[in-house]
């Protein structure tokens, strides 16, 4: 029906109407909360972490990798259109896309307040930035989770709205205390309204004013939960980023993944400790079969004090039993740590953790073994891979946030490749580019090279034949060899005559001597007395050959 009812009928009434749900929707993408299967807290994970010895080592040559050449200030582009604001990555004198003349270079007075502030302590802790820096990132290697927060100075207007900030102190934000302020469906700042003075105000109608100083209340996106008091944060206040796990909220800890080897590599570091500094179970026991007990012992005694004295004096013994014979039996309590395979399976564990960190044996201060995955160059490369995929975080996430923050538009904060570039590398790497594109052009494409140096190639559209370039038709030339009965040499001579600019070659004769014996195709009679009609006729025939009808 088009009104969507139901025509009344008595079969309707025995017919169940299905009712449509309310929500199909069975989970949320890319919604993650902090709950693990071993129900770990945040000071446990991190407890777990400074007990293995093996973990942090992996996370700290990590870290390392990643700020081993600081952090540096680079040009957004070498040139903006004010036209069309296209940015050019090489020096131009007018725009590629408008031909425009009005470019704009970056401004280095965009930079001052922004060094000063990083290259001095960014907060009242007396911290460097790069102190900052890697307090996140052993929070990414930890918890998956990290903060960083911003203490801003606020211009309000006399409307109460934000107009200006600056930006104050940096500070590093602890996983364990921080939280985003969403709701059910993950979204910030819909669930509550602070204001900028008392941030332990909190507000569900964004029209309310401050109870304390009746000012404007601004959107909630992150809260700080201590000490039994709620701290929360604007919208660009905050800046939360995971590596490993990202989504709509929270990362996944490493830890969770790795939980049950670093346990086991720690209860194995433990039985090593107690086995050289704590009392400890005895390897077995040696059971000496004898009658005189008190015998025994004095012997041990006397035998323990001439060890004692001499490390080289070797004890003899006789035992006598009833049937002329003595027995000694040694039994075992424990495996030692080579019948364990302690090493073996310490490698193993190790092998498994540094793989998921991606930091290779090399830079474990583990040469044992060569070759394949194991060569040096191998495991450098694989270690690269991971730094790279960290400084790819800051560079993409946070120092776009900070730089924002800080009103920049005209520059951007980097972090280096680990490894240095090679020069000479890269220069022949060019080489090869140029002698490609050169040899290319040589097979009819055209080359272009854009202004970032990358060549592209093309290939021109094939002329038909009988056309000019334009696209017309280009004039047939008249051959004066055709259909004569000219012979090489009266063609070689006329050629010569052409060449030399001579007249142009004369008309061929009709039955020239030198091609008396050849049959002459001129055209025949106009009228074939043939009794077929004359578009029937064959108008060349050979004279010699035709046959007239009556």
């Amino acid at each position: 029906m088009a009104d969507g009812k139901r025509k009344f009928s008595v079969t309707n009434l025995f017919r169940r109407s299905t009712p449509k749900p309310m929500d199909r929707t069975v989970f949320n993408m890319g919604i993650q909360e902090r709950q693990t299967s071993h129900m770990m807290t945040g000071p446990l994970i991190y407890n777990v972490i400074n007990q293995s010895v093996i973990a942090r080592t992996c996370i700290t040559q990590l870290k390392q990798e990643v700020f081993r050449r600081g952090y540096v200030w680079e040009k957004a582009y070498e040139a903006r259109c004010n036209t069309c604001n296209k940015e050019h990555t090489r020096p131009v004198q007018e725009c590629s896309r408008c031909q425009s003349v009005d470019l704009k270079i970056p401004d280095i007075k965009q930079l001052e307040y922004a060094e000063n502030f990083i290259e001095g302590y960014v907060n009242k802790a007396e911290q460097l930035f790069i102190d900052v820096l890697q307090e996140l990132e052993d929070d990414l290697n930890i918890m998956d989770d990290a903060y960083i927060v911003l203490v801003k100075e606020y211009f309000i207007d006399g409307n109460g709205k934000i107009r200006m900030h600056r930006v104050k102190e940096l500070y590093r934000g602890d996983p364990v205390t921080m939280f985003i302020y969403s709701d059910e469906l993950g979204q910030r700042g819909t669930k509550g309204f602070t204001c900028i003075n008392h941030r332990t105000v909190i507000s569900t109608e964004p029209h309310e004013l401050c109870e304390t100083c009746n000012s404007v209340l601004f959107p909630v996106h992150y809260v700080n939960r201590v000490n039994g008091e709620d701290q929360h944060f604007l919208q660009g206040e905050v800046l939360h980023f995971s590596k490993y796990s990202p989504s709509r909220l929270y990362g996944m800890s490493p830890v969770i993944t790795l939980f049950n080897n670093i346990m086991t590599l720690i209860a194995m570091e433990n039985y090593v400790n107690s086995s050289y500094t704590k009392s400890r179970m005895p390897k077995g026991l040696l059971a000496v079969q004898t009658r005189n007990m008190e015998s025994m012992k004095s012997f041990w005694r006397a035998v323990k004090e001439k060890m004692e004295a001499d490390p080289h004096f070797i004890p003899v013994m006789g035992i006598e039993g009833d049937s002329g014979k003595g027995a000694v039996e040694w039994i075992k309590f424990m495996d030692s740590l080579k019948e364990m395979d302690y090493v073996q399976v310490k490698d193993d564990l190790r092998d498994r953790i540094s793989a998921f960190y991606g930091v290779s044996k090399v830079f474990m201060a583990d040469n044992t073994t060569s070759g394949g995955l194991n060569n040096e160059g191998m495991q450098i490369l694989v270690t690269n891979r991971a730094v790279q995929k960290a400084q790819t975080v800051y560079n993409n996430y946070v120092f776009p946030f900070l730089v924002k923050q800080f009103g920049i538009t005209d520059w951007d904060l980097k972090l280096p490749p680990s490894e240095e570039e090679d020069e000479i590398a890269v220069l022949r790497k060019r080489e090869i580019e140029v002698s490609i594109a050169a040899a290319t052009k040589n097979l009819g494409f055209e080359v272009e090279m854009d202004e970032d140096g990358n060549f592209t190639f093309t290939k021109p559209e094939p002329e038909l034949e009988g056309q000019s370039q334009e696209g017309g038709e280009q004039p047939i030339a008249n051959n004066a060899l055709a259909g004569s009965d000219l012979d090489q040499r009266d063609l070689d001579e006329n050629m010569r005559n052409i060449a030399q600019g001579g007249s142009s070659m004369p008309t061929p004769q009709a039955n020239p001597a030198t091609t008396r014996n050849k049959p002459s195709m001129n055209q025949g009679p106009d009228k074939r007395l043939t009794g077929l009609p004359l578009e029937a006729g064959n108008q060349n025939n050979d004279k010699r050959t035709e046959r007239r009808v009556g």
